[in-house]
């Protein structure tokens, strides 16, 4: 999980990364991986939505050569699947009705299930951790999915809640099927069904896009303990650093008072660690504003822009990153405004 070489490997450090979700702005996320991976060796990678596609991929032995290969050439237009795309604003309205989302979500299925399987990856199994005893509470896997379960109101992070809440045991659980569902854009795709075990009542959940409930989950590895961390979580969010002030947005009329309401319900949770200043400082704010999540026609001119930003703003992150002095601040033994939950 190196991504590209470097001419010294023996001094690259671990890290384990957490990617933030955001449709086709997935494609920043992989210019800002290019840069991690080329200065430390991952470990462990998290992400919720586009951002547990690109993990996925990564978890599963791609090399970030190969992740950007894939990237480039994905025409994102492929997984409008299913007869709404040809019946304009009225058949979307009805395939929502019908079908609870626009788009049917088989051919992004089918996109993810097949890239792993050029890696042999078809269950949770197939993705053991390399690296052993670092006590964080999580299970001995590489990559860890944010979905939000709306059966029941709560976030699922798998595969480390498949067995305590879903009855399901992790090895078995397929990983295409746990991405698909963390992807599922609430009314864009349908939302993903999963049987839990008869431990669980055997009940048939709906799963929606993780980023419902946390598209920004940095905190995923971090220890259950008070010892210190054997190697950073770093973050890579697809906004720009803001504060306070630049977060006003304003609320004159019912639609904006909709868009509101569903951003602040949507990003809160996540808000609430990136106002903190030990969060901002393990992440990497990229710049996505010109690009729209659901934007599947995006041009190739947009795809290269999206990308050059991942790669710069993970370069500015990496000239002043400091895990030893951000441990020496943020350690949980720290008291204090800026010590991390």
């Amino acid at each position: 999980m190196d991504g590209n070489a470097v001419t010294d490997a023996s001094a690259k450090t671990n890290i384990d990364i957490v990617l933030e979700g955001g449709g086709v702005k997935g494609i920043a996320l992989v210019g800002a991986v290019r840069e991690l991976c080329a200065a430390h060796t991952l470990q462990r990678v998290a992400g919720t939505s586009a951002g547990a596609i690109v993990a996925a991929l990564l978890a599963a032995g791609y090399t970030v050569a190969e992740l950007e290969r894939e990237m480039r050439s994905l025409d994102f237009a492929s997984f409008q699947d299913g007869p709404a795309r040809h019946f304009g604003m009225a058949g979307a309205a009805l395939a929502v009705l019908l079908h609870n989302g626009v788009f049917k979500g088989d051919a992004l299925h089918t996109w993810i299930r097949e890239r792993l399987a050029e890696k042999n990856v078809t269950t949770f199994r197939d993705l053991p951790r390399q690296e052993e005893g670092d006590d964080t509470g999580t299970p001995p896997y590489k990559l860890a999915v944010v979905v939000s379960d709306i059966s029941r109101g709560r976030e699922l992070r798998l595969p480390q809640d498949y067995q305590a809440l879903c009855g399901v045991d992790p090895d078995t659980a397929n990983v295409a099927d746990a991405v698909r569902a963390s992807a599922s854009i609430p009314f864009y795709f349908r939302p993903a069904k999963f049987r839990t075990g008869p431990s669980q009542g055997s009940q048939r959940l709906t799963l929606v896009d993780g980023g419902l409930l946390s598209n920004f989950p940095v905190d995923i590895f971090d220890r259950q303990d008070t010892k210190p961390r054997r190697w950073p979580t770093i973050g890579v969010k697809l906004s720009m650093r803001r504060t306070l002030s630049q977060q006003w947005q304003p609320a004159r009329n019912p639609v904006e008072l909709a868009r509101r309401l569903m951003a602040t319900m949507i990003g809160a949770h996540d808000q609430l660690h990136v106002d903190q200043s030990c969060v901002q400082d393990r992440t990497v704010f990229v710049d996505t504003t010109a690009v729209r999540s659901t934007d599947f026609r995006i041009t190739q001119e947009q795809t290269a822009k999206l990308y050059a930003n991942g790669r710069s703003a993970a370069q500015q992150f990496l000239a002043t990153w400091d895990f030893p002095q951000w441990l020496d601040r943020c350690h949980p033994s720290r008291s204090g405004p800026d010590a991390p939950p």
